[in-house]
């Protein structure tokens, strides 16, 4: 979106808005950030005593699930199912599925009597289950691999899952299938421990010459189903995990040698193509980074886990690979040439022509302290489960024989931002932490859903967006990841804190930053509020008020920002960090729907609009720019009362505080114009949630094809700062239509004086409540009700006269030449007129011979058109009392 620069105060604090928004978009993407062939530095968290990953809670396994432990006779497994709030736990034939949230809840499955080899949650295929079912559960014995269907309903402490027998299945002769993998699609692939890898095909019934389901080696050649197995020679190499890129149409194989291979599903996701096999994995590390040392002939090179990287965190990085020593092995399958811009390689499911990696992360120490690191240690981690997500990893490493601890490593947002304003290309730096959790680690999957961004300090939400469950043989311990406003949080939540902590953390997080987390915890909800308690609050406070710095002259920057206020000459006026905090915050709580269409074209001939942002969204937004208006509101501390008794300048400075009163002037004067945009930004939600109710497709069909033209993607930046046009219009659209169905406006009317304020003037009710007695008027028809209406309609048009357009004003005096009553016209035509040019300039205008380019032509040419609307009215009737009767 273009910046909307004007002069308007208004204006400015949009350029303000819109230059923070910008500054949060520089934050690279995970590819720009790897950009040499090797990275190795960790950080620990600031302050030291709070990790960038911490324990939430810990949840120990059933009892009764013990006990059906200790009936274990061979095999037992366990895994993760997030989607549906789920540990499941196999101990021989008996399957168990354990709701850790509900933390004693578990369904029990013992429909079969072979010992279970692998489990796998998979999206059902589209028409061959009830809408009920939600997923499908794909369950692997030695002898065949059956599909049971899984409903589950969302809800508090895990919601409900039940399971339907679906009497699919397919004899698995003899093959241990150890992985299985669904695509979006439905489609269910398998690994078997006889090295081939198999698809599970299934439909909703059994055709003519096929079966409802069948298992088809998707590996084995022609020739291979007509030699005996005893002639089949040596067998491929077992997969031991698969990972499925659904954007990307491909899927990933590990196997055992620690080699992948790249399936290419199709452009239509129907197809199954070999396309690479990486065979030289570590060898290929070594040659990027020569500190990689993973591999020997007494402990082989070794991969924990796959993890794909979806397009929306990277055009470029497609795989992550997590050794068995910690270090995370990115590779990518877009040509060189196209990877120095991540964001200007093209999204595409084509084949892919390459496979490799291309940036080798070095692992971080088993016990991750302050200091920072610049080369690889000997290798200290033994990793044996392992996830990566939106820049985050973590890695269940054994600690001890009872113990595992999970190395946490996330981006040091603060860092990185810090390097990006001083060099072209930042580094990755990263966060590292290293939580201990009680027993062996079987799986490791986030909790949390929806959209995971890299830069976790454009944030405004005051509770941990992202959380981890960690299942172990004693149960799950679920992790928090800890973002700065976390950490502040922890750190200002101690009942004694000193403030050289809290300088600490303001100078490795910046001063504007540490205030917009104070903003983030001051202005969150209600519940939010209460778990932080009451001494959160006040220390935010505290922070905010006692720490956030003072307006002061500085000298000009080389790249100056909006900011700022300019002074004169070579000066600038630097504002305050709690001043740029609240626009930071407030340019972070506007970014979902500032630069989206507000209204755009319902249908293809433009014909009616729409409200283009749904509603829920919108409500969402408003709660917290309310939040934000009450704490400013009732907040008189921001610009104190006697200036000059305040500090403006650093404790360094030579400059004489004979300038405090300008520097507050400027802080506030800013202060001023962001209230605006976020009381303006209030309204202009309510205003299109009230569209929304009120049908304006509807509406928007008898509105002028030019306005509809207008009105047609413009953005909620536009409407909340320049289009208050289009927005008079809109509401003209939405009274007269309840006018035409003949309904009072006057509830209508009370909603938009009260919500939508700065929109809807008491003038604008004066109006509206004219027009509608006019409309009233004309349905009556003549008499002395319909005199009277035209009486009232009068009385309330007058007072309001000098704000009408002349459009409007020709549109009512028509409305009163219709009902006959002309001497209204001759009333309001002159009242508008004096009411325009109380001062009478347009009569000094005339007396000076009338200038050209004058200022005071404006207010000639409206009070002219007024007395034309009289003298066209005296025009008509002269000419009807010459008609013939």
């Amino acid at each position: 979106m273009a910046s909307t620069i004007g002069g308007t105060p208004l204006e400015h604090a949009a350029q303000v808005v819109e230059s923070k928004q910008q500054a949060d978009r520089k934050f690279p993407v995970i590819s720009e950030l790897l950009h040499a062939s090797s990275s190795s530095e960790y950080e620990g968290a600031i302050p030291a005593e709070w990790q960038v990953v911490t324990k939430q809670r810990a949840v120990a396994l059933p009892d009764a699930l013990f006990e059906q432990y200790d009936l274990l006779e061979c095999r037992c497994f366990m895994g993760l199912f997030p989607e549906i709030g789920r540990a499941w736990i196999t101990v021989d034939h008996r399957l168990f599925l354990w709701n850790y949230e509900d933390e004693t809840d578990f369904y029990s499955f013992e429909g079969q009597e072979q010992i279970i080899v692998s489990v796998a949650l998979v999206k059902p295929r589209s028409g061959v289950f009830v809408e009920a079912v939600t997923h499908v559960l794909v369950v692997a014995t030695p002898l065949e691999v059956f599909l049971l269907g899984v409903g589950h309903r969302g809800g508090a402490r895990g919601g409900e899952v039940t399971l339907y027998a679906t009497q699919i299945s397919v004899a698995a002769d003899g093959v241990a299938m150890t992985c299985i993998a669904g695509a979006h699609d439905g489609r269910v692939f398998m690994g078997g421990n006889d090295g081939g890898l198999y698809e599970f095909e299934y439909r909703a019934s059994d055709g003519w010459l096929t079966k409802r389901a069948r298992k088809v080696n998707l590996t084995a050649s022609v020739a291979s189903y007509f030699v005996p197995t005893f002639l089949a020679g040596r067998r491929d190499t077992p997969a031991l995990a698969m990972a499925v890129d659904d954007a990307r149409r491909l899927l990933y194989v590990l196997l055992q040698d620690a080699s992948i291979r790249v399936y290419w599903l199709g452009a239509q996701g129907d197809e199954f193509v070999l396309v690479h096999h990486h065979r030289t994995v570590g060898s290929a590390a070594a040659l990027l980074c020569p500190q990689f040392n993973e591999g020997s002939e007494a402990a082989p090179f070794e991969i924990a886990s796959l993890h794909v990287i979806p397009l929306s965190e990277s055009r470029t990085l497609g795989l992550v690979a997590v050794t068995g020593g910690g270090s995370r092995l990115y590779f990518s399958t877009v040509q060189r040439a196209q990877r120095f811009y991540d964001n200007a390689a093209r999204a595409t499911a084509d084949r892919p022509e390459v496979f490799e990696v291309v940036h080798v992360r070095l692992a971080p120490d088993a016990q991750p302290g302050a200091a920072t690191r610049a080369a690889l240690m000997p290798r200290a981690l033994r990793v044996h489960a392992a996830f990566y997500g939106g820049g985050t990893a973590l890695m269940a490493h054994a600690w001890s024989e009872d113990h595992d601890a999970v190395v946490g490593a996330a981006p040091a947002c603060a860092q990185i931002l810090g390097r990006v304003a001083r060099q072209p290309r930042a580094s990755l730096v990263e966060l590292a932490a290293a939580p201990r959790v009680e027993g062996r680690t079987w799986a490791i999957a986030e909790l949390s859903s929806g959209a995971r961004a890299l830069n976790d300090l454009a944030t405004v939400s005051a509770t941990p967006t992202r959380t981890f469950a960690v299942l172990t043989n004693a149960g799950v311990t679920v992790l928090e990841q800890q973002r700065p406003v976390d950490m502040l949080r922890a750190l200002i939540g101690q009942p004694a804190v000193a403030d050289a902590q809290l300088r600490e953390f303001i100078a490795a997080y910046g001063l504007d930053e540490t205030c917009a987390m104070c903003f983030t915890l001051l202005c969150a909800d209600d519940a939010a509020q209460h778990s932080g308690g009451m001494h959160v609050l006040g220390a935010a406070r505290r922070v905010l008020f006692e720490l956030g710095g003072v307006p002061h002259f500085a000298e000009a920057p080389a790249f100056p920002t909006a900011a700022t206020a300019d002074a004169t000459g070579s000066e600038r006026i630097e504002l305050s960090g709690r001043h740029n905090g609240l626009a930071q915050y407030l340019a972070r709580v506007l970014q979902p729907i500032w630069a989206r269409a507000a209204i755009s074209a319902a249908t293809n001939d433009g014909t009616r609009v729409r409200v283009a942002i749904a509603t829920p969204e919108l409500v969402e937004v408003q709660d917290r720019l309310r939040r934000l208006q009450r704490f400013v509101g009732s907040n008189q501390r921001f610009v104190p009362d006697q200036l000059n008794q305040m500090p403006v300048q650093p404790a360094n400075s030579t400059r004489p505080p004979a300038d405090a009163t300008r520097c507050w002037q400027a802080e506030s004067t800013s202060l001023g114009a962001l209230y605006e945009l976020l009381v303006h930004a209030v309204e202009a939600i309510s205003f299109l949630c009230l569209l929304a109710d009120f049908n304006l497709p509807a509406i928007s069909a008898a509105m002028p094809a030019e306005q509809r033209q207008i009105l047609a993607d413009i953005t909620f930046g536009r409407l909340v700062c320049g289009e208050r046009a289009a927005c008079k219009e809109l509401i003209l659209a939405l009274i007269g239509s309840q006018l035409r169905q003949n309904v009072s406006i006057d509830s209508l009317s009370d909603v938009l004086s009260k919500r939508c304020s700065s929109l809807f003037s008491v003038a604008d009710v004066a109006l509206y409540k004219a027009l509608e007695a006019l409309h009233v008027a004309g349905e009556t028809g003549e008499g002395a009700e319909t005199a009277e209406l035209a009486r009232d309609a009068l009385a309330l048009l007058t007072g309001i006269a000098g704000s009408l357009s002349v459009g409007q004003l020709r549109d009512v005096c028509a409305s009163f030449e219709a009902l006959g009553q002309h001497s209204a016209v001759a009333t309001l035509a002159l009242a508008c007129a004096k009411q325009s040019d109380p001062t009478d300039s347009a009569l000094s205008f005339w007396g000076d011979g009338a200038p050209a380019g004058d200022a005071r032509e404006t207010v000639y040419r409206k009070r002219m058109d007024c007395y034309r609307c009289v003298l066209n009215m005296l025009d008509k009737r002269g000419a009807s009392a010459f008609e013939p009767r």
